[in-house]
């Protein structure tokens, strides 16, 4: 799939779309932008924690056969679809984004759960909830110690990738979930993590500038992350 395709998917001809999350990136960003990506029409609902909350009493955030509980929250056609993951795999199909080759595809889930859950799941969110005295000390860990070499890996990646991208030819939905990670931590959003956890990895840092070059994303960024781009 081009990564500047231009035609638009109304609700007219194809599914009526609703992601329900934060004023913020965060999980929902990598469905977001294969939706943007491919030209799919989608309403980009964004909602206040309070909101949320009560959108969770109402209800609104279950349904038969939908597991899970919490936002972000994928609406088609009136059925509910919980997890990021499933989310942004459903989107990314829909983009054309997902490889046809069983292998190819597999080696996108691959990096894909080594961003989530190894880098993101099992190394930055336990910082999060560390006591606060504890917080600067682990935060400096995972600067320093932790987060380079796991970074190392997807460097390395790239460093042997023809085309820039972590795998194949074309854009995935793999490369949307190193973006928005790089953008979290290059933001220094996180306390006690520069940037330079991500600028010193070269090939990284090349592939987010890849990224904020095709046209939807620079458009996307303009209207919904004022903040970025950072590099």
């Amino acid at each position: 799939m081009p990564p500047n395709k231009k035609a638009k998917t109304s609700a007219a001809t194809g599914p009526v779309i609703k992601l329900t999350y934060f004023d913020l990136p965060g999980p929902a960003e990598p469905a977001r932008l294969a939706l943007t990506l491919g030209g799919i029409a989608f309403e980009d609902k964004r909602v206040s924690f309070e909101e949320m909350k009560k959108m969770r009493e109402n209800g609104e955030l279950t349904s038969p056969g939908s597991a899970g509980t919490q936002l972000p929250r994928l609406e088609v056609d009136g059925k509910l679809l919980h997890q990021s993951l499933a989310q942004g795999q459903y989107c990314a199909k829909l983009a054309g984004m997902q490889p046809t080759d069983p292998w190819q595809a597999a080696k996108v889930d691959e990096a894909i759960q080594f961003i989530m859950q190894d880098i993101r799941g099992r190394t930055i969110e336990p910082t999060m909830s560390a006591p606060a005295e504890e917080k600067a000390a682990k935060r400096k860990e995972l600067a320093e110690v932790k987060l380079p070499p796991k970074l190392e890996i997807l460097d390395k990646i790239l460093e042997t990738s023809e085309s820039g991208y972590l795998v194949g030819d074309e854009l995935t939905l793999a490369d949307l979930h190193l973006y928005v990670l790089c953008n979290w931590i290059g933001q220094e959003v996180l306390d006690g993590v520069p940037k330079t956890v991500i600028t010193d990895h070269e090939h990284i840092t090349a592939h987010c500038k890849k990224l904020n070059a095709i046209e939807a994303i620079k458009a996307w960024n303009a209207a919904k992350n004022p903040k970025l781009p950072w590099c």
